[in-house]
């Protein structure tokens, strides 16, 4: 009877053996094929918790960069448009000051009603812009078109109305940092009674009398000109943001490398070790299950 116990402890602990050196054995060479030294979180605990930790700031700045790229599209957009209706306000200006100058009489003055009209359906056309299915100055009711224009018997406008709101639509592009890309029509067109002002130097100019109005359209051309600055500032600040978060996600990924990169070299030596090691535990083991009890009798 002892010798029964004996021979299933030997068998026993060489089996164990065996099955260490080839566990052993394959995550070496599971390293050598990953290029990995950190593959399973038994390979190393606490390397393991950095790992994890390394990626999920590496997925967050991921985001912020995603975040930032879809920021910058839609704050070019703004300023293009910004840009466009900044024009119009200086076409306006200067047929606004042609239409006052006292070498033009009433038919004058009528014909660049009509300049002034058209100038105006552009503008109301250039209020309602619409990007990648959402209305550039509607605030946060990016689905509603934000304005509207009343029309007379003979196809003019006589009023327009915001449909918008004031909110913000703002991106989180880093830690507690987040950035606003839109203008709302209120700031754009609404403060500076731009539609409203418009339409009464056309209807002066249509009825063959100066108009005032010169004043509120420098007002509002200085506006939409702070806005397109305000946009520009904003990318710049993005683009700063984006320089900061590629070089977190160089020293991240340097990291990274340091921590779960194996040293190819050492690990094909120690592959080999190894290799050596299960060849001679297998001829072991050959030898002990060869064993017959009676070569303990």
């Amino acid at each position: 009877m002892p010798s029964k116990v004996t021979l299933e402890t030997l068998v026993r602990t060489t089996l164990k053996k065996v099955n260490s050196s080839t566990s052993q054995y394959a995550a070496t060479a599971g390293q050598i094929s990953s290029g990995k030294k950190i593959n399973r979180p038994s390979d190393g605990p606490a390397a393991a918790r950095r790992i994890l930790s390394l990626n999920t700031e590496n997925h967050k700045l991921e985001q912020y960069s995603s975040n930032i790229q879809k920021a910058t599209e839609d704050l070019a957009e703004n300023e293009r448009v910004l840009i466009n209706v900044e024009e119009h306000i200086t076409r306006l200006r200067e047929l606004t000051a042609q239409g006052n100058n006292d070498t033009n009489g009433p038919a004058e003055r009528k014909i660049i009603s009509i300049d002034i009209n058209a100038v105006l359906e552009s503008l109301l056309q250039e209020a309602n812009t619409k990007s990648s299915e959402r209305y550039t100055f509607a605030g946060t009711k990016t689905t509603t078109k934000p304005f509207t224009a009343t029309y007379d018997a003979n196809n003019k406008i006589t009023a327009v109305t915001y449909n918008g709101n004031q909110g913000k639509i703002e991106y989180r592009v880093g830690p507690g940092a987040t950035v606003q890309i839109n203008q709302t029509g209120e700031e754009a067109f609404v403060d500076t009674s731009l539609f409203t002002t418009i339409i009464s130097i056309r209807d002066n100019f249509e009825n063959g009398v100066k108009s005032s109005g010169l004043d509120e359209l420098n007002s509002a051309h200085g506006s939409v000109t702070g806005l397109v600055a305000k946009a520009g500032s904003v990318a710049r600040t993005l683009e700063l943001t984006e320089n900061r978060i590629e070089e977190a996600k160089l020293s991240i990924a340097n990291s990274l490398g340091e921590t779960e990169g194996a040293d190819l070299t050492e690990v094909v030596l120690r592959l080999k070790e190894q290799e050596n090691v299960f060849q001679a535990t297998l001829a072991s083991s050959t030898l002990i299950f060869r064993t017959s009890i009676l070569d303990y009798l």
